[in-house]
């Protein structure tokens, strides 16, 4: 028996697979980012809204000084091709269950799901692949038709190890997804600092996700029949030639006009070879024999 249960709680369907209580984690900090503000997510109507179970504490808002588990405690581990965010599929059966308590507590309007791994890669490379394979579930779930805006994803990398990163096993135990309640009924639950040193990234809503799964095509207006007759070319015709100005044109100097120097007459050559003014200097005479 759960030492955490209040007594007389009422059991839900999903006690052989999960146990879940609520609260608040001590928060770890960071260097996330200052904005951590949500948008507001409805809640559900009085006819799909269903009373949550007796264990839970009433009035939903997060007290310092009585700490109690925010996790949703789900049997099995989601696991991942290594160093990606592909899920693997026999992560299915753990999916299928969180999928299932979400259905079945729409009390539940905002829960956390957060991504972690063991410290074998870089800061920033952890950070990044534990952001995105928090977004893989979130959007696993989207698919299942669960509404994007109940979900976070952020990755903490390696930043909140629960096991020794020095061996195997312990590394086998930090790389885990948890989930964690938020808000209940619309209002906030669990410490408000949650989202300090982790990555968030947008889930996107059912119909994004599918656009980008099966992007529309292109529309291409349909092409006319080809007629052989040339009726359908029109005949080309040259654009009409300008009236030009006579006076406006500018004509090049022909090659025999003298221009205002005068002509160069023979004469005035043979005047200049002898003055030296001009031409190839005479052959020197050849040596004596």
């Amino acid at each position: 028996m759960d030492p955490t249960r209040k007594p007389g709680s009422a059991t839900s369907p999903l006690v052989a697979t999960l146990a879940m209580t609520l609260g608040a984690t001590a928060a770890v900090g960071g260097t996330g980012c200052a904005d951590h503000r949500l948008p507001p997510n409805p809640v559900p109507n009085v006819a799909y809204r269903t009373p949550p179970p007796g264990w839970f504490e009433q009035d939903p808002l997060y007290n310092p000084s009585k700490p109690v588990d925010t996790r949703v405690y789900i049997k099995g581990k989601i696991v991942f091709d290594t160093d990606r965010a592909t899920i693997r599929r026999e992560s299915e059966v753990v999916l299928f269950q969180l999928h299932d308590f979400l259905k079945a507590n729409p009390w539940v309007t905002r829960l956390r799901v957060e991504g972690h791994t063991d410290s074998r890669a870089s800061d920033e490379h952890n950070q990044g692949l534990s952001a995105r394979r928090a977004l893989a579930v979130a959007h696993w779930l989207v698919e299942q038709r669960i509404d994007h805006v109940r979900l976070v994803a952020v990755g903490y990398g390696e930043g909140k190890p629960i096991g020794p990163n020095e061996d195997a096993a312990g590394r086998q135990e930090n790389r885990r997804t948890e989930y964690h309640i938020m808000e209940v009924n619309g209002r906030p639950y669990g410490p408000s600092n949650a989202l300090d040193g982790g990555t968030v990234l947008e889930v996107l809503s059912y119909e994004e996700l599918y656009l980008l799964k099966y992007p529309p095509k292109p529309e291409i207006p349909p092409l006319k029949p080809f007629n052989p007759t040339g009726d359908d070319f029109d005949t080309y015709k040259p654009a009409p030639k300008k009236p030009v100005d006579a006076d406006s044109v500018i004509t090049a100097p022909k090659a025999e006009d003298p221009g205002d120097a005068g002509p160069i007459m023979k004469d005035d050559k043979k005047k200049d070879e002898k003055k030296g003014g001009g031409g190839a200097p005479p052959p020197a005479a050849p040596p004596p024999p």
